[in-house]
């Protein structure tokens, strides 16, 4: 049997005999809104869990619209002029709304990105800004958690009457799924929140993707209760990046009936689990600091809490990502420690953030045998991370290597690995 995935802006393939093979998991055929304007209009006008904007917004209100940057497939360049047409209606002049791009811990956009994520009449209109993660000087102090650590946020972010989510619901590592409070946290986030996000979820030893009780979202939606986040507008993208549904209003109530939505469009069942999973990273491509979300969700296809292989296949196209220290961790088995550490109050020099995100794929590694099937990344580069590695062309290589040894092993495929939610019946 043929099996084909995709891999970037273009697809690869494999053959595995049909005794092994038990399935393809690829998110439903859910259909597209006949309407995306109409559709995200809808959910605007229909607010889940709050007033209608015409009630929130009040006369000469500086309004922040937050968005998510180009590392994620909500489609932008088409929700603004949907939203930024109704605040016009209600009476918000262009000079009260600023755009933010929320980039958590990624590289700022260039300009023309910037202008290509929003639509260039938005970019001509209206101010658009990234957000803030390294400079101390653009960041402001809004809070301590817990247990003490101080936590910053972009100042211009903080700077407003209104602020406003715009973002996606997909599964999520750490989070569980993605959209609502996070466009916040750790969207516009300083290094150090979001190094404490995720250092905390690097503590948890289980598989947090596409659970809605993660315990590190529910401390984010607290940190967002203190601040505010006024209002959300999420979409739920079917297996074609076409606009399946949106909702919009509470960033807690809203993003919940998203998710519930969400897990129809995205979520498969796992009927019988596998000795190999291939996994395609399709959409979260970008780099190795992404792609691994794909093991995320392989993972629910493999039996037992503990062997079997993953290969991930994905085109890394820069490399292994902006933390060039986050290998060497995914290679360490003492993270745990060390993050204690950091907890207690031990210095640390290096990359938190690499930390944190090297000890969660640390633990994936301890349980499953991890292989990475990509031409963005180097055999070097997956050694310290603990993985294996092939070049592209060399798929089936791998794929009959994972099998070698037990005949009686069986295979799984996931196509759109980033984004497919796995579950068990």
């Amino acid at each position: 049997m043929k099996i084909t995935l995709p891999y970037g802006g273009d697809a690869v393939s494999f053959e595995v005999e049909d005794r092994r093979f038990l399935r393809l998991y690829d998110p439903v055929d859910a259909p597209a809104a006949p309407n995306f304007e109409g559709e995200i209009r809808r959910a605007i006008d229909n607010p889940i869990g709050t007033p209608p904007l015409e009630q929130i917004i009040f006369p000469g209100a500086k309004i922040n619209v937050i968005v998510d940057d180009g590392s994620r497939p909500t489609p932008v360049s088409r929700i603004l002029p949907v939203l930024l047409g109704k605040l016009s209606e209600i009476g918000v002049c262009e000079r009260q709304v600023r755009v933010i791009v929320a980039l958590g811990s990624h590289r700022h956009m260039t300009s023309d990105e910037l202008k290509e994520r929003v639509g260039a009449s938005v970019f001509a209109r209206y101010e658009v800004i990234n957000s803030e993660f390294h400079d101390p000087k653009q960041l402001v102090y809004v809070g301590n958690t817990p247990d003490g650590v101080e936590i910053h946020a972009t100042k211009a972010a903080m700077e407003a009457d209104i602020r406003i989510g715009v973002g996606n619901l997909v599964p999520h590592p750490v989070m569980g799924w993605s959209g609502g409070g996070k466009i916040l946290y750790p969207g516009v986030a300083g290094e150090n929140t979001v190094s404490y996000f995720h250092l905390k979820g690097s503590l948890e030893n289980g598989n947090l993707f596409g659970r809605e009780d993660s315990p590190i979202r529910t401390m984010m939606e607290g940190w967002v209760d203190t601040i505010g986040l006024d209002f959300i507008v999420n979409t739920i993208l079917n297996s074609y990046m076409q606009l399946h549904s949106a909702v919009a209003g509470h960033y807690i109530q809203a993003h919940r009936a998203g998710v519930e939505i969400a897990k129809g469009v995205l979520g498969c069942a796992v009927d019988e689990r596998a000795d190999v999973v291939v996994v395609s990273s399709f959409p979260a491509d970008q780099d190795f600091w992404q792609s691994p979300k794909g093991m995320y969700s392989a993972e629910y296809a493999l039996k037992g809490e503990s062997g079997g292989t993953i290969i991930l296949v994905s085109p890394n196209y820069e490399g292994v990502g902006p933390h060039p220290e986050y290998p060497e961790w995914m290679g360490r088995d003492d993270g745990d420690e060390l993050v204690r550490g950091i907890f207690a109050g031990k210095p640390f020099s290096g990359d938190a953030l690499a930390m944190a995100i090297g000890n969660s794929m640390s633990k994936m590694r301890r349980r499953r045998k991890l292989v990475v099937v990509s031409n963005g990344v180097t055999e070097e580069d997956m050694a310290r991370c603990g993985c294996r590695h092939y070049p592209t062309e060399l798929l089936q290589q791998a794929v009959d290597d994972a099998l070698a040894g037990n005949a009686g092993a069986k295979l799984a495929a996931v196509s759109n690995g980033a984004e497919t939610f796995l579950y068990h019946t």
